[in-house]
């Protein structure tokens, strides 16, 4: 078998790249692939996996505990580029033509000292952008009034101060009339007020309350309980009546859609897998604005990862919509984040749909107008979870299945600290592999090291009989980072998996929270679950608990459920091919749900015949 060698070209030194990367549009992206010494040219990425594939930075004081934290995301489409800003990552902000490859960017010195915290960090950013400017604005409660500054070419990394405004938590700024409508995004009752950008002053008795404090935990809807309580568990049981902490509803946004103002806030806090959005609906941009029947809007629980709240939906150059979002890790810290993007539909009632079904998949981002009810998931299965796995070496409680566990939580380390460390998965069999998602895991790293310093080196090999072995990725000169993700210019038949380390980031040692292995497998697809039936609670109707009979050969299951048959966006992934039952606690009370319980393997997805009502 030939050599494949796959190489993403925007993380190639720009001096041994004979292209100027940002001269090459979407069209004219390339890799080079290379068959045994011949070149030949291939189109360019077409697809994403969450957590988005970026260069998130590493913090934490303890070597042993390091995290990377990068949430709250904003992105803004200006003059036909996408710009993403992020709470306390590297400092600066990221830039890209597709919305799939991103160029790190650095505020200009000019303003870095009186616009960001530190100089070098910055916490919920209010970001807008009008036909002119983007503007930018770093919510920190150590300053008051903060500078505002906007950018004319983001792209050239030239900002310049624009004015000053009172602090606000968590804020978002939304443009409309010549007026900044600030909206504050943390805790509290939901605040607005409003900013004269000619005059550039905070406009006399503009403040006004837009939603009441939640204070009643009895009262309240279901998805904004928690606050701490559910940091870690996927269901409710456990704590069932005994939700007590107040709800902290935050990272405020504002679209707005055929002359309705769209109004989100996250709950019920960031450090949960149940961590989502919901939306208000109103009439113009300070209200009267109403919850929403079909809350949360963006529910992502039980995947790899889990969670999507505090989140920016926003138009790409094509018209479509996207919505990117806070994802919680918390491996080492409440505070360990990244950043996922799905698709968004307004539907022809004004309902916001956020697709999150297969959201911690590989999904198209495709480069036109499109329609996600038709194209969104690539129809690419999980290979790799529950495989065998072998290791070059493990430390005690960081075994090599660890690596398989579609957990982010638990990782696969390496005993030593030392190059060369590898990991096999046996796959059961000749699988039709597509794509791969490489989760590093910082362990031991050297904090003294810089930023330059934070990237890994590996190569990857498959084989078809665990023996003879081909290179299929060679990132050996190439960085690659966190949530490294190569997606195959062509399919690949293998049965085997096998990782070799170079270099590990800060010169950490080798670990994996999870190789995600994504294409088809050649077995049969699980059955229908059936006696698919709900009990909603007779206590508090905000629990339900929903029970099916095992399907055969299901990996795990999808429970979808809804306030409409017609509209089930509400998504829980059971991983446990043997669970049968699911206790949950967000629903609105007095609202009547559907539910459909959906069966899925490594090939592919079955979904449930009938949709039952509580």
């Amino acid at each position: 078998m030939p050599v494949i060698r796959v190489v993403n070209i925007l993380h190639l030194p720009l001096s041994c790249n004979r292209f100027n990367l940002y001269i090459m549009k979407r069209i004219s992206l390339l890799l080079f692939v290379l068959f045994g010494g011949g070149a030949i040219l291939v189109e360019a990425q077409k697809t994403i996996c969450n957590p988005l594939d970026l260069s998130y930075g590493c913090g934490g004081k303890d070597a042993n505990k390091p995290y990377r934290e990068c949430a709250d995301p904003v992105i803004v489409t200006f003059k036909e580029k996408y710009y993403l800003f992020t709470t306390q990552d590297r400092g600066g902000y990221r830039m890209s033509d597709d919305l799939i490859h991103w160029k790190d960017m650095e505020f200009s010195d000019n303003v870095r000292k009186d616009a960001i915290a530190d100089g070098t960090h910055y916490v919920a950013p209010a970001v807008a952008a009008d036909s002119n400017y983007v503007y930018f604005f770093d919510f920190n409660g150590k300053r008051s009034p903060g500078l505002i500054i906007r950018s004319s070419d983001p792209s050239t990394g030239k900002w310049e101060p624009f004015g000053k405004i009172r602090m606000s938590a968590d804020p978002h700024f939304w443009i409309e009339n010549g007026k900044i409508y600030v909206y504050n995004g943390l805790g509290g009752p939901g605040e607005c007020f409003e900013y004269d950008m000619q005059k550039k002053e905070v406009i006399p008795q503009s403040q006004s309350i837009l939603r009441p404090r939640i204070t009643n935990m009895d009262t309240c809807a279901g998805y904004h309980f928690g606050q701490h309580e559910l940091a870690r568990e996927l269901e409710a049981g456990k704590l069932k009546y005994n939700f007590k902490r107040q709800p902290c509803p935050e990272g405020s946004w504002m679209v707005k859609h055929d002359g309705k103002y769209y109004l989100q806030y996250a709950t019920p806090g960031t450090a949960s897998q149940w961590y989502c959005d919901f939306v208000l609906v109103g009439d113009n941009p300070k209200g009267p604005f109403v919850e929403q029947p079909y809350n949360p809007i963006s529910l992502n629980v039980g995947g790899f990862m889990g969670s999507a709240g505090h989140s920016c939906v926003f138009q790409d150059k094509y018209e479509n919509w996207w919505q990117v979002s806070t994802m919680w890790v918390g491996k080492y810290t409440g505070f360990e984040r990244r950043v996922g993007l799905f698709p968004v539909k307004f539907d022809k009632e004004g309902r916001m749909k956020v697709y999150t079904r297969f959201g911690e998949y590989p999904s198209y981002i495709p480069q036109k107008k499109f329609d996600p009810d038709k194209i969104n998931w690539t129809g690419w299965n999980l290979l790799s979870k529950d495989k065998e796995c072998t290791a070059s070496s493990f430390e005690k409680g960081k075994e090599p299945s660890k690596a398989a566990d579609e957990d982010i939580r638990t990782w696969w380390a390496a005993r030593y600290k030392k190059p060369n460390e590898w990991l096999c998965m046996n796959l059961g069999g000749v699988k039709t592999v597509r794509a791969i998602q490489v989760n590093f895991t910082e362990i031991e790293i050297d904090k003294n090291l810089k930023d330059a310093d934070d990237y890994n080196l590996y190569k990857l090999y498959v084989s078809k009989d665990g023996k003879n072995w081909t290179l299929l990725i060679d990132k050996s000169k190439e960085k690659a980072f966190t949530h490294d993700y190569v997606e195959l210019e062509k399919p690949v038949k293998a049965a085997y998996i096998k990782i070799e380390s170079i270099y590990s980031a800060k010169n950490g040692k080798f670990a994996l929270s999870d190789l995600r292995v994504f294409g088809e497998g050649n077995g049969k697809l699980p059955k229908r679950p059936g006696n698919v039936s709900v009990l909603r609670d007779g206590k508090d109707d905000r629990y339900a608990t929903v029970k099916w009979n095992k399907s055969q050969n299901a990996d795990g299951y999808i429970v979808q459920f809804g306030y409409r048959k017609d509209f089930l966006n509400q998504t829980i992934r059971v991983k446990d091919k043997d669970k049968t039952s699911l206790d949950i606690h967000i629903l609105i009370p007095g609202q009547k749900y559907y539910y459909r319980v959906d069966a899925y393997n490594e090939n592919g997805v079955v979904e449930g015949r009938n949709i039952v009502a509580d």
